[in-house]
């Protein structure tokens, strides 16, 4: 469990928000683009228990999803500024390999980032190595080739401590060894990938500890700004986004690997990563939607069905007002729907099963007749009664 001290950190953060922030039903100013990692993209079926991973496949767990959630709240996973394209070669191609992992194009990235290696390396120049190693780790981590992910991982952790000078609290450590503990849960081996998401989540509460100090009155700063996000910008909420992002590793890993007892701790710490959210991005934002979307989909799988209603009841309403979630709002309803149906809201779930539907008629024929059939079973199931269980990431 949480200490107190974490939860006064955030609600602390929280207060220096204005109100509207909270409740607010349009985009906030506060709000930066990122990467969507929910919606029509990845979609998993499961009946009588058995999972269906060959069309849809699935995209990894925890940390994985997290990464799409947070990453780009921290500049890179190094530290090192986003690189432009410009006339040196080397940052071109790690520019490009980027934009292919992003594309999805992992082979693509994989090739070009090999070139982008020799030459830094012909170089001499150690912080582009470990930039290109950090790539490569990357994109063998997304394309699910855990085996080779966690050689250029523990490759680029080496390097972090013996040539750049990196703790194990600096941002940079903690970035890299959640991935390896997400890594290690993958593999069975949960003892390990706990102790590392702990470390992880220790670390850096330890760190937002300190940080906080700087902008409190009570410990020092000559000023406590009301609207610190504003004023300070990623200098302020950078250490806060990471401290959200080990929070939501560690709920993700108990609700995928631990037994029921542990849910009451993964709820109180998905609840912290809220507050957090809700101070960077606002309670309407395309980051806040994707991260209940995402949590709310893995607790569907999970047949936690109570806990996923409450945080996919949420973002239900608010999904309305964030135009970059227009494409998730079908996938959205049907997760709803599915949360509903489990707790015995049978007929909201078929209302917004109906939603889905009507939301879908501008999408592609896949999702149309995905949410066709999911409202085709809901209603067969309502009228015989059997077990069913859909969920849509």
């Amino acid at each position: 469990m949480l200490p107190s001290s974490v939860s006064r950190i955030c609600s602390t953060a929280a207060r220096s928000t204005s109100t509207a922030f909270f409740f607010s039903s349009g985009t906030p100013h506060h709000q930066r683009n990122s990467r969507e990692s929910g919606g029509g993209g990845r979609r998993h079926y499961q009946q009588h228990g058995k999972t269906n991973g060959g069309r849809w496949g699935r995209y990894g767990t925890g940390t994985t999803v997290l990464a799409l959630s947070w990453i780009t709240t921290i500049k890179d996973v190094l530290g090192i500024e986003k690189v432009e394209l410009d006339k040196d070669p080397l940052k071109e191609k790690v520019k490009q390999s980027w934009l292919y992992r992003k594309r999805r194009q992992y082979d693509d990235a994989i090739q070009v980032l090999q070139l982008a290696l020799e030459e830094a390396e012909e170089r001499k120049e150690e912080l582009p190595i470990t930039r290109v190693y950090d790539e490569m780790a990357n994109t063998y981590y997304e394309k699910q080739n855990l085996e080779e992910a966690d050689k250029y991982f523990r490759i680029v952790i080496q390097r972090l401590v013996q040539l750049h000078g990196k703790k194990d609290f600096d941002p940079e450590f903690i970035g890299v060894s959640l991935k390896l503990a997400d890594i290690l849960a993958n593999k069975g081996e949960l003892e390990s990938a706990e102790s590392g998401f702990k470390h992880c989540v220790r670390r850096q509460m330890k760190v937002m500890e300190e940080h906080m100090k700087k902008f409190s009155v009570a410990h020092g700063a000559l000023v406590e700004d009301r609207h610190t996000v504003d004023t300070y910008g990623p200098l302020y909420t950078d250490p806060m986004a990471l401290f959200g992002m080990t929070l939501e590793a560690y709920a993700n890993f108990l609700i995928n690997y631990c037994e029921e007892n542990r849910l009451a701790e993964a709820e109180e710490y998905m609840d912290e990563v809220m507050k957090i959210s809700y101070q960077i991005y606002g309670a309407s934002s395309s980051h806040t939607i994707n991260m209940l979307n995402n949590f709310g989909a893995t607790l569907v799988l999970k047949n936690r069905f109570e806990l996923a209603r409450k945080y996919l009841a949420i973002g239900v309403d608010r999904i309305l007002y964030v135009n970059e979630c227009a494409h998730m709002l079908p996938g959205y309803y049907c997760n709803y729907a599915e949360a509903l149906f489990h707790t015995g809201h049978k007929e909201e779930a078929l209302e917004f099963a109906r939603k889905a539907v009507t939301m879908a008629r501008s999408g592609d024929e896949r999702l149309r007749k995905y949410t066709q059939q999911f409202l085709k079973d809901l209603e067969k199931d309502l009228n015989k009664g059997k077990p069913r269980s859909w969920w849509f990431f």
